[in-house]
């Protein structure tokens, strides 16, 4: 049962063995030697969860699910209409018209009394400027969870959308999260991921930019410690003429976590003109952490600007220093240089208390050696 639950999400054994999993490391047979149960999907959540969701700026736009089931106990949904969302148990759909329309998607793992899983399908359609979407995991420690998320998106032409991804898991929790989108002429996708914490999480991303002019931009960041797994595929297909796409991640390792990042842009033929960057830092804060970065550009076209790279190191010394010689204590001194290297993600959110939460979720996920040498 477990080793088809992994099938019919795209991650069973013979994906291990396609390319896009081969260098991953990404450890699936301990997930398929758990036999999974549906996850109940009208589970009772703790006060705490509530809390952590419940945020004024989003009151009347929070759509909650438990499980990967729809709640409308804990949503907060009085200003979306049924023009903007339709939800049928597992599968969501979201219409957005309206100028500056936002929505606070809230996904709540909660544990069983065996090891459970749940799945759900999100399809996104903008057809206007200034669309936000701001997507939330959180759950509550305990048993195993692993959810599975299928989402598919639309940026109509001349249409904008901002979308922020922010997950916040217990260690026993795991997540795979399929992200399609397709940007349309003039139109743009901005996006954020601020990813911490769970058992296992595996992120494949795909933006096409099928129409000129179209623009992707995207920021990312995950700080990891124990022996958290993260592992994020982001492929990003330029298939229009003088299309955009600008990428910039950082990640953080600890003690034995492991992250991966494989960013991969392809410029088909004909899409001359297109403008591709992406670069990934990383930082290693133990001997046991690991993180690899995998930039790959294939290009296809002419008159095409082109540009990729990736490190992993260690805090630059110098730096730190500096901030000592100037009567900072070591350990706040090194909180300082990671928390300011992972920042770098949130910029270019101009949600001032949008920004804030994600760097309240980051200072909290902090490796703990951010204060202590390894």
């Amino acid at each position: 049962m477990a080793t088809a639950l992994l099938d019919d999400f795209g991650i069973g054994d013979a994906r291990e063995r396609d390319e896009a999993w081969r260098y991953s490391k990404t450890a699936l047979r301990a997930l398929a030697q758990n036999a999974f149960v549906g996850a109940d999907g009208q589970a009772n959540l703790p006060a705490e969860l509530m809390r952590r969701f419940a945020w004024p700026e989003t009151a009347g736009f929070r759509l909650v699910f438990v499980n990967g089931v729809h709640s409308a106990a804990h949503s907060d949904a009085g200003s979306l209409g049924p023009d903007v969302v339709e939800h049928d148990g597992e599968s969501i759909r979201l219409v957005l018209a309206r100028d500056e329309q936002r929505v606070h998607l809230v996904h709540v793992s909660v544990p069983g009394p065996t090891a459970a899983r749940w799945s759900a399908t999100l399809q996104v359609a903008v057809r206007c400027r200034g669309a936000q979407i701001i997507e939330q995991h959180i759950g509550a420690a305990g048993a195993d969870v692993l959810g599975a998320l299928n989402v598919q998106t639309v940026v109509e032409a001349n249409a904008g959308l901002q979308t922020t991804l922010l997950t916040d898991l217990p260690d026993t929790a795991s997540l795979y999260r399929r992200d399609t989108t397709r940007v349309a002429a003039a139109a743009s996708h901005a996006s954020a991921h601020a990813m911490f914490g769970g058992r296992l999480q595996r992120h494949d991303i795909r933006v096409d930019l099928s129409g000129e002019h179209s623009l992707h931009r995207a920021r990312g960041v995950f700080a990891l410690r124990g022996r958290e797994h993260v592992d994020a595929h982001l492929d990003v297909r330029h298939a229009a003429r003088d299309t955009t796409c600008d990428v910039l991640w950082r990640g953080v390792a600890d003690q034995r976590g492991r992250g991966i990042l494989h960013g991969a842009i392809r410029v088909d033929p004909g899409a001359d003109g297109a403008d591709a960057r992406l670069q990934t830092k990383n930082l290693l804060l133990s001997a046991h952490a690991e993180i690899d970065a995998q930039p790959v550009l294939e290009i296809y076209a002419d008159e095409v600007k082109a540009s990729h790279g990736a490190t992993v190191g260690q805090l630059d010394a110098q730096a730190l220093f500096y901030l000592r010689s100037r009567g900072i204590p070591e350990a706040q001194a090194r909180s300082l240089l990671i928390a300011g290297f992972c920042r770098e993600a949130f910029t270019g959110i101009d949600d001032a208390d949008l920004r804030a939460r994600l760097e309240a979720a980051l200072d909290q996920r902090l490796p703990d050696s951010a204060a202590v040498q390894s």
